[in-house]
């Protein structure tokens, strides 16, 4: 008789549980901007040469006339030790700017001077 009566309260409980034990299906959260169209950041590749212009306003600056956005993540890397800013980077100076780039736009994410 106890046999019985564990094996219909295991029975009973399997049926309550099982519903909430199975996975929910995938929703996309309340407000979700995400679509198959976003633009997600890609890698830009390298471009070097010589700064051809320095905004400061806009944290832009142009390597061989390509205009690039410079981050407060950027790192700016020269051959003395210490930390550089783009106060550092001068018309004509050469440089190797590792980009991303979103919305065909380049991001720098590491800038060395040479």
């Amino acid at each position: 008789m106890l046999a019985r009566s564990v094996c219909a309260a295991v029975f009973v409980s399997t049926l309550i549980l099982a519903p909430a034990a199975a996975p929910a299906a995938p929703t996309s959260a309340p407000g979700s901007t995400a679509s198959p169209t976003a633009d997600h950041a890609r890698d830009g590749g390298i471009i070097s040469g010589k700064i051809t212009s320095v905004d400061l306003q806009h944290n832009l600056i142009a390597v061989n006339r390509t205009a690039i956005s410079v981050m407060p993540s950027t790192q700016i890397q020269g051959n003395d030790p210490g930390y550089h800013a783009i106060t550092d980077l001068r018309l004509g100076m050469s440089v190797e700017v590792y980009t991303s780039q979103i919305s065909g736009r380049y991001i720098a994410q590491i800038i060395t001077l040479r």
